[in-house]
């Protein structure tokens, strides 16, 4: 008996012993000796990708991240094997037609269908070849149109009048949820650009099924880090959640957007018309043919839909969402606009015209200060470096995965300050962008769609004043067109 308890525990210490020593090692390994051990970074970093999963998992990352950057310098390493940069001369090179970096296995998560989109095609041909379908489309020439520009005004007046009957229907003080009305809102413009008036929702005034599919999404998407990472604990969550809350359909909605999807794509099959070809980016895409003279694959079709309708709910929302509340916490704004939209002609529907609104400086200023000081495209946008090289001045191995968090390139020491709004830092005698090195993600937004949707929404001269300030921030924002990719194409 004590001779097996002995061997035990002689087995144990043992077994122990060896762990820490093989934790030492790999550590040691992982700060002095690994291919990755000269790039700036924490400590923590250069070991293990635990901690980076950590903020992760807290929705942390990209704050994270930044305050990396602020205190380790432009290139950092964030995990082995992961690099972030801050410089514009690294997104250059890095996003640029000339560097040609494939993106990494982590858009592998966003395949539909069996088949890669446009934003999760790993090489930078492929993607090149499969955004030519749609880019046309995409184009001022085309998505400026009245048939285009008109269903979106039709959908703020929509809007607004929803706004309205929920202040009226009021008794004292009011809370509206915006960024359930902005997902509704945006879901709308974005079915109706790839399906049609016929196969569109009206979510804003209609409570159809479609609104229980926008709600359970934004779970979804705070629950998006686990399942990337650690796909069983996500299904045991979900498992677990279900029942506690009673609920079946928790954490569902990803896949009933997806069976939405198809649905919406058969019925309009069955009842497709000739002029269809050039209204809906769905007849578009049925019309474009492959390299070899072929139809394009109905899965693929079906997988480049499911990704622009997510790129409009997941990102269009928020942005929306940020416009409309750093309008509503900074009366200055409200002033200004107010001042530069009331004079401006009004058309027939009390609104003034897209032209106006898109040359109105203040307006435009509003909303690029909004981008600023919250960052919308700030994930990961994952390209692998093709061959060793240096970056800013680092060597980096090749099969590295880089990504550049937009925040750190939209707030730089150059702003007088991070956390409070500054219209004047925007020149009002031209229009500039917010980031005007980051090329690739620039034309990835298709920017004459990103224009007339910030654009048409403008601000009626002279509001009912019971409607207040919150009201007055909603008259001054756009509306959500697709923006094929708004987290970095």
């Amino acid at each position: 008996m004590v001779l097996s308890n002995f061997s035990v525990y002689h087995s144990s210490v043992a077994l122990i012993t060896f762990i820490l020593v093989y934790v030492v090692l790999f550590a040691i390994r992982g700060l002095w000796f690994s291919k990755y051990s000269h790039i700036p970074g924490p400590r923590l970093c250069k070991v293990s990708r635990l901690w980076l999963l950590y903020f992760d998992l807290r929705l942390q990352r990209t704050a994270k991240v930044h305050e990396w950057h602020l205190k380790y310098g432009s290139v950092i390493l964030v995990a082995p094997g992961e690099v972030s940069f801050s410089k514009p001369s690294a997104t250059r090179e890095i996003y640029g037609t000339s560097g040609r970096h494939p993106k990494s296995s982590f858009f592998d998560s966003f395949i539909a269908y069996g088949q890669r989109a446009t934003f999760n095609s790993l090489p930078y041909d492929k993607h090149r070849v499969n955004r030519s379908h749609s880019f046309s489309f995409f184009q001022a020439s085309s998505i400026y149109l009245p048939r285009f520009v008109e269903p979106v005004r039709g959908r703020m007046a929509a809007f607004l009048n929803q706004v309205k009957q929920d202040i009226d229907h009021s008794r004292g003080t009011i809370t509206l949820d915006f960024f359930q009305l902005t997902n509704r809102y945006a879901f709308d413009n974005i079915t109706r650009l790839l399906f049609g008036p016929d196969y569109c929702t009206r979510l804003i005034e209609l409570p159809d099924a479609e609104r229980e599919i926008l709600d359970d999404l934004k779970y979804c998407e705070a629950m998006q880090p686990l399942r990337f990472n650690f796909r069983p604990a996500y299904y045991i969550y979900k498992f677990a959640a279900s029942i506690i809350n009673q609920n079946p359909h928790f954490l569902t909605g990803e896949d009933k957007l997806e069976q939405w999807n198809t649905k919406k794509v058969a019925d309009s099959a069955a009842v497709a018309q000739p002029g269809d070809n050039q209204s809906t980016l769905l007849g578009i895409l049925r019309a474009r043919k492959s390299k070899q003279g072929e139809p394009l694959p109905e899965s693929w079709i079906k997988a480049e839909l499911l990704d622009n309708l997510n790129a409009a709910q997941m990102t269009v929302t928020v942005t929306l969402t940020y416009v409309l509340w750093n309008i509503a916490r900074n009366p200055e704004w409200q002033v200004r606009i107010r001042e530069e939209i009331s004079a401006l002609p009004i058309q027939e529907d009390g609104f003034p015209s897209f032209g106006d609104i898109n040359k109105s400086p203040i307006f435009d200023a509003c909303i690029k200060e909004s981008y600023r000081l919250n960052p919308i495209s700030s994930g990961r946008a994952e390209r692998v470096v093709p061959v060793d090289k240096k970056y800013d001045g680092i060597f980096i191995p090749r099969n590295v995965s880089t990504g550049i968090p937009t925040v750190n390139e939209q707030q730089q020491k150059t702003c007088l300050d991070n956390e409070s709004a500054n219209l004047d830092m925007w020149p009002t005698d031209n229009r500039i962008d917010i980031d005007p090195c980051h090329a690739a993600l620039w034309v990835c937004l298709h920017p004459a769609t990103y224009l007339q949707s910030e654009s048409l929404a403008s601000s009626k001269p002279r509001p009912p004043p019971h409607h207040g300030k919150i009201l007055h921030a909603i008259w001054v924002w756009g509306a959500a067109m697709p923006w094929q990719g708004f987290r970095h194409s």
